[in-house]
């Protein structure tokens, strides 16, 4: 069995703790879907805005369960970073990385996203269950 990871933004974390039972999918959140195929949010954040991944700082564990899932928050500042990736950026890097339709797609998605989180001053979280 593979790694789930969805990205998700809302409006606190209370909020984004609920989200541990069963993903961002089951309570109606925006989110993105990432299963096995991203898992550091901030590491493409870098690789996008040309920046050191240790600008970003790290992100903060909201809630697990013990056992197999987990929420998380995004730094700060690797969330605004995304978010200020422009589309010229997003086609450069999927050229570059040899990107497929689908990557591409999921990239623009969680800039998308982010810009999304930054508008409405809310943290971008991520859930993972494996």
């Amino acid at each position: 069995m593979g790694v789930l990871v969805d990205y998700f933004t809302v409006d606190s974390e209370q909020s984004a703790r609920l989200a541990l039972s069963g993903g961002p999918a089951a309570m109606n959140l925006p989110y993105v879907d990432c299963k096995g195929w991203l898992d550091g949010l901030d590491r493409l954040a870098a690789e996008l805005s040309g920046r050191d991944l240790s600008e970003f700082g790290d992100s903060e564990l909201m809630e697990e369960d013990g056992e197999s899932a987990a929420v998380d928050r995004a730094a700060p500042e690797a969330v605004a970073a995304l978010a200020a990736v422009d589309d010229g950026r997003l086609r450069e890097y999927a050229d570059e990385e040899l990107l497929d339709e689908f990557e591409f797609e999921r990239v623009t998605a969680l800039r998308d996203l982010a810009r999304e989180a930054a508008r409405l001053n809310q943290g971008l979280y991520r859930w993972l269950c494996a």
